[in-house]
């Protein structure tokens, strides 16, 4: 397990990683991106270990991010079992200690340190909830995202399974975007990876 972590986060964070996967008994999966979500957590449930699982394709940063959030569930369940909100004061306060821990040991990248203290000052529930620090993570990828929020209003654009829209105005985080095909109206999110096409 450890040489196949070596593949997915920064080597400082392995002898942490690996001693919490341990001590709460982790079985991980690595899976194929998703687009609901980037990991998450099971309770042991007949006879299986509790698991964790997270996307494959994220950079090392972003996988390292989810791969602490969803260990802070585990270091929960563990302590409260279901006698709490997934996303709680007590969680919040796990996963902020983790990671703080974690920043401590890794020299995260200068364009998302400022972003990672104000996101440990008000951890949300994924860093997908966090537009700022998503961004910033995403800005780490190899293949730049084109995201919703930085194209022209009008601009023809494709979205999950070839689905074509148009943007149109803001919603507060989101956008009113028209589906060419069936003329319905969608919010989506400004941070929504989109593939834009020719007028």
């Amino acid at each position: 397990m450890s040489k196949t972590l070596l593949k997915y986060i920064p080597e400082a964070a392995l002898p942490t990683i690996a001693s919490w996967l341990r001590k709460y008994q982790l079985h991980l999966r690595i899976t194929k991106s998703r687009k609901t979500k980037l990991g998450d957590f099971r309770p042991a449930h007949g006879g299986k270990p509790p698991r964790i699982s997270v996307n494959g394709d994220l950079n090392q940063y972003h996988f390292l991010i989810t791969l602490v959030h969803e260990i802070a569930h585990a270091a929960a369940w563990e302590k409260y079992q279901n006698r709490v909100q997934p996303h709680g004061k007590e969680w919040q306060s796990i996963y902020t200690e983790k990671l703080a821990f974690i920043k401590q040991e890794v020299e995260f990248p200068k364009e998302i340190q400022s972003v990672l203290e104000q996101h440990l000052a008000r951890p949300k529930a994924s860093s997908c909830s966090d537009p700022m620090l998503y961004r910033a993570l995403k800005e780490l990828d190899p293949q730049k995202a084109t995201f919703l929020e930085d194209v022209e209003i009008g601009t023809s654009f494709r979205f999950r399974k070839d689905r074509v829209f148009k943007k149109g105005a803001r919603r507060r985080s989101r956008f009113e975007c028209i589906e060419l095909k069936t003329h319905k109206v969608y919010l989506i999110s400004g941070l929504a990876e989109i593939e834009i096409l020719e007028n």
